[in-house]
């Protein structure tokens, strides 16, 4: 992402808001479907890079945040200097309960990602089943955007744009289409599912505009979804060896042609 586009996406014409105003902003978006909020640098840092509509920037310590930045992410430093408002121990502790990684806290516009948006991009899809670790679903989507992977989508309750999931993937939701849906749209991909019974994959590549089913470390793939699959991959593991997590599972298969 250009510095152009990202000082479009801060806004030409942006006025500083209060602290009250800030605090108060990012309390709300907790509740509201159309926002997200960014916890830490390393998400607030992609979300930038990766074009996402920032509404306010929060933080504790102004010039350590900005001297993390200056070290980690010195390309967005000039954006998050001229956005970001310090707020008084009081209002960070109440919006901060328990400590972040780093000085942080940011509201975006979440983007409106439709199922079809995911589908008709470009590579490999990654279509994760019923994750219920809201880190390890981040950790899995962070894999998919360094990969290469063309979109994420998944199937259940969980909300890939959780603060949480969004932490855990360091704001790489922003990096490719990402969204959530119940039931899984037919599509002329194919649909390839990652299965203990499967061929191994250093035996046989993921087609490259491969949908790739990954279930739950505990759970598998539902017995449904599963059906549905043209082809099945395995990961070699060595005996004894009964799983892997999600992201590390997701990780074997979108490198294991790398």
């Amino acid at each position: 992402m250009n510095t152009s586009t990202r000082t479009a996406g801060m806004g030409a014409g942006y006025a500083r808001p209060s602290e009250a105003e800030v605090a108060d902003r990012v309390a709300a978006a907790r509740g509201d479907g159309a926002r997200v909020r960014l916890e830490g640098a390393h998400t607030l840092k992609h979300a930038l890079r990766f074009g996402a509509d920032i509404e306010v920037v929060a933080t504790d310590d102004r010039a350590g945040l900005l001297a993390l930045l200056a070290d980690l992410a010195p390309d967005v430093v000039e954006e998050v200097a001229a956005r970001v408002v310090q707020l008084s121990p009081a209002r960070w502790q109440r919006l901060v309960p328990r400590p972040l990684p780093s000085p942080c806290l940011a509201v975006a516009l979440r983007p409106r990602v439709a199922v079809n948006d995911v589908l008709q991009a470009p590579g490999r899809i990654l279509v994760l089943d019923r994750p219920r670790h809201l880190g390890n679903l981040g950790a899995a989507i962070r894999v998919a955007a360094a990969a290469g992977a063309g979109g994420v989508l998944t199937l259940g309750r969980a909300d890939p744009w959780h603060p949480t999931a969004l932490r855990a993937a360091a704001g790489l939701q922003f990096a490719l289409p990402t969204t959530a849906t119940e039931v899984l749209p037919v599509t002329d991909r194919p649909v390839v599912a990652l299965d203990p019974g499967g061929t191994p994959l250093h035996e046989a590549p993921l087609p490259a505009d491969a949908l790739l089913l990954v279930g739950t470390e505990r759970g598998g793939l539902d017995d449904a979804l599963l059906a549905r699959a043209d082809e099945r991959r395995a990961i070699a593991m060595r005996t004894g060896v009964s799983s892997l997590n999600l992201a590390t599972a997701v990780a074997v298969a979108l490198y294991a042609d790398r």
